[in-house]
């Protein structure tokens, strides 16, 4: 009876390779989300700048900030006079929400590119793997 309870049971011959395979499987679509989900941030990232940019330039013409910055060079003395003042009229015509969305958008740009090639550099672990 007890030579019953310490027999050895041996597994299918196939199951160390469906279950390697199943997880080669399960490694490669994170890997494919991964790699998808970093390109299109990057993407949407890099459109972000572009048109907030634009939006930048375009509300900088509006507010005057054009012509505060011009006034440097056709009246210095008047600016340096007036600093304190000519600083806050800067300020105060300055876009700052596009300004604050480009900034985050290059940094996530950043991120996203950092963390696809590091899924890149993994990639050869996953797709090229010797038998």
């Amino acid at each position: 009876m007890n030579k019953q309870l310490f027999d050895i049971v041996e597994p299918n011959i196939n199951l160390k390779s469906s279950i390697m395979k199943t997880i080669e499987k399960a490694e490669m679509k994170k890997t494919i989300y991964k790699m998808v989900s970093g390109s299109v941030l990057s993407l949407v990232s890099i459109f972000a700048v572009v048109f907030y940019t634009i939006n930048i330039f375009n509300d900088a013409q509006t507010s005057g900030l054009s012509e505060y910055l011009s006034l440097i060079v056709s009246d210095s003395a008047l600016v340096m006079s007036y600093w304190q003042t000519y600083i806050m009229s800067i300020v105060e015509s300055l876009p700052i929400v596009p300004i604050t969305i480009v900034v985050a958008s290059v940094w996530i740009f950043v991120w996203s590119m950092n963390s696809l090639v590091k899924v890149l550099k993994s990639t050869k672990n996953v797709f090229y793997k010797t038998n």
